[in-house]
């Protein structure tokens, strides 16, 4: 299986979260109209879920760029390594947003234990999706110096 180029997976995968990232947009768009027009009462769970949904897609705006990179058959480029640190930031603001709904759900609404814990998983995940992006990016900053370094000596 071909992973750089246009026929590699990495441009299946920049379709499939281009795609994500319209309709992503479009829910967002559309949920106010939704919840007016079914006189639904706004709950502040909506409004926390909110930030999050944008962080998300933000992300995936990120990652469609660098999936950019792979079909082009570049991925150790300066390009990658802000996108996955912009990806990181990104992530960390998620992961506020996260642990201020858990905390929301804690101490004010006092959800029941299996939502509390949903939420948990999801502010772990987000901060463990937090530091592998900046190590990512650290990474990739180390193999473009190097890879910089040896086009000089050659």
């Amino acid at each position: 299986m071909e992973i750089f180029g246009k026929k590699g997976i990495g441009n299946f995968l920049k379709i499939l979260l281009e795609i994500v990232l319209v309709l992503g947009i479009l829910i967002l768009l559309s949920f106010p109209i939704i919840i007016n027009k079914t006189n639904i009462q706004i709950n502040p769970n909506i409004i926390m879920f909110y930030p999050n949904a944008i962080c998300l897609l933000l992300i995936i705006y990120q990652f469609i760029g660098l999936f950019d990179s792979l079909k082009k058959e570049n991925p150790f480029c300066e390009n990658t390594v802000k996108r996955l640190s912009r990806s990181g930031k990104i992530c960390g603001i998620a992961s506020i947003f996260w642990i201020l709904d858990f905390l929301y759900e804690l101490l004010i609404v006092k959800a029941n234990i299996p939502f509390i814990l949903a939420l948990a998983f999801l502010v772990i995940l987000f901060i463990g999706v937090t530091i592998a992006l900046f190590i990512l990016s650290e990474l990739f900053s180390k193999a473009l110096e190097y890879k910089n370094e040896n086009d000089l000596t050659i």
